[in-house]
């Protein structure tokens, strides 16, 4: 297929960002060769031909959301033809709403734009309140995260002009009408439901739940208006809506770390002439996983028919990016040594902050493990990452006057770790017991060898 795609790189992606293209038109490119960066909501990564030829059409532009299958560029291959496209402007194109990635690539997505569009709408306008309820002369199509954007800022989408495939509604469009102060929702979705909520009026909207106004920015010579990235936005909205919808619950135990240090100082002594180091983290996530083999309830997930509990642990770490957070997974952890674990936590880590990690590398884990402990930071909380049923925030190791087994003080190494769970898959019994068995766990490390 010469045709380039906007690839789809995980289950909730809808569309993506085309940041860079690597290429020119004219340029003769090889089947791997890296051509685009795009940013989706996990990641900025660089997608790569899959066919050989010359570079011979640029359809998308550095910028532009694209949706899902929606084509970015031509590949022209031996005795094949660039086909034509709609000019940016053409009366056909301003017919179909369409924008600069062209005509054909809306209709490459029409039929699954049709297909998605009847959920997408109906959870738009439970999400917008009745103000974006897919009516635009009768029709428009928008995704689920636009439709919200909208919403939260009294947009109504039926006065937006579309400028993606089809006249798709995308989020430049919203942010374009919300800077030119235009597409302000008239009421008028209100008064039409307001017979019904005279009659029940414990439907009424809850205020205390609604965003906050934000102000104008003041665009003054000592500010820098900084636009958030893809990642940062859809971040910000996930971990808003786990902290307003999951009923967080939170234990945390101080661990003495003497152990857990002296045995680690040992073990890199041996690996040395591998030219490893074993980290605190890897010792952490080790105890975490082995903990979870009494208590199935913390490594879970919510799905649409219930909780689902894992045998196998499946360990998210969450990695800090300059433009947000991702989370690379470690398979089944449990069955793996402080060597191995070391190694893939490594490799994973410097891949996520390249952008070189592959969809199946940060998706599906069962459990996360959040460490701030390399920043000195003596305790702290994290957010449910959904449909996950825990994390497990680990701090810094400090060293603290304690007591031993006579009663003497002595030193310690201490650390706190916090588990954050999901009250509707695990109790809070649940979670005491299995955050005791992780202080065991690291207070007695010759446990991570059996």
């Amino acid at each position: 297929m010469p045709e380039v795609f906007m690839p789809k790189m995980g289950d909730a992606m809808e569309e993506g960002t085309l940041l860079k293209w690597l290429v020119s038109e004219g340029d003769e490119v090889s089947e791997g060769d890296p051509i685009a960066e795009i940013e989706t909501d996990k990641a900025s990564m660089e997608i790569e031909a899959e066919d050989s030829g010359t570079f011979a059409q640029i359809i998308a532009q550095e910028g532009d959301d694209i949706p899902v299958g929606g084509a970015i560029a031509f590949i022209q291959g031996e005795g094949e033809e660039v086909p034509e496209r709609q000019e940016s402007g053409g009366e056909a194109e301003a017919e179909e709403g369409g924008d600069e990635s062209g005509g054909e690539a809306a209709t490459a997505t029409a039929e699954q734009d049709e297909e998605q569009e009847g959920d997408e709408e109906e959870a738009g306008a439970a999400e917008a309140g009745g103000q974006a309820d897919g009516r635009a002369d009768g029709h428009f199509r928008a995704s689920p995260i636009v439709k919200r954007l909208a919403a939260e800022n009294e947009l109504d989408l039926s006065k937006v002009e579309g400028s993606g495939p089809q006249g798709r509604i995308v989020e430049r469009d919203v942010r374009a009408a919300m800077e030119r102060g235009d597409g302000q929702a008239d009421g008028q979705a209100g008064e039409a439901e307001a017979p019904a909520a005279a009659e029940e009026p414990q439907q009424a909207p809850q205020v205390g739940l609604q965003p906050a106004r934000l102000p104008e920015p003041v665009e003054g010579p000592d500010t820098e208006l900084v636009e958030p990235t893809r990642m940062q936005r859809v971040i910000g909205e996930r971990m808003t809506e786990a902290k307003q919808h999951i009923p967080h619950f939170y234990a945390t135990v101080e661990v003495r770390m003497n152990e857990t240090m002296a045995l680690r100082k040992q073990l890199n002594e041996q690996l040395e002439a591998e030219d490893l180091k074993l980290s605190v983290n890897d010792f952490v996530m080790k105890a975490c996983a082995v903990a979870l083999r009494s208590y199935p309830n913390l490594n879970a997930i919510q799905t649409t028919q219930g909780f689902e509990l894992h045998d196998k642990v499946d360990m998210a770490m969450a990695v800090a990016l300059d433009a947000g957070l991702i989370t690379p997974v470690i398979r089944d952890i449990a069955s793996k040594g402080l060597a191995a674990i070391s190694r893939e936590s490594k490799d994973l880590a410097a891949r996520a902050r390249d952008g070189k990690l592959q969809p199946d590398e940060y998706q599906g884990g069962t459990i996360t493990v959040s460490n701030m402990g390399m920043f000195g930071i003596e305790s702290f909380t994290a957010i449910v990452n959904p449909p996950q049923a825990a994390i497990i925030a680990v701090s810094s190791i400090a060293r603290h006057p304690a007591y031993d087994e006579n009663d003497e003080v002595v030193p310690a190494s201490m650390m706190k770790l916090t588990l954050s769970a999901d009250h509707r898959i695990a109790n809070g019994r649940d979670g005491a017991l299995y955050m005791a068995e992780v202080k065991r766990v690291l207070e007695n490390p010759v446990l991570l060898m059996v």
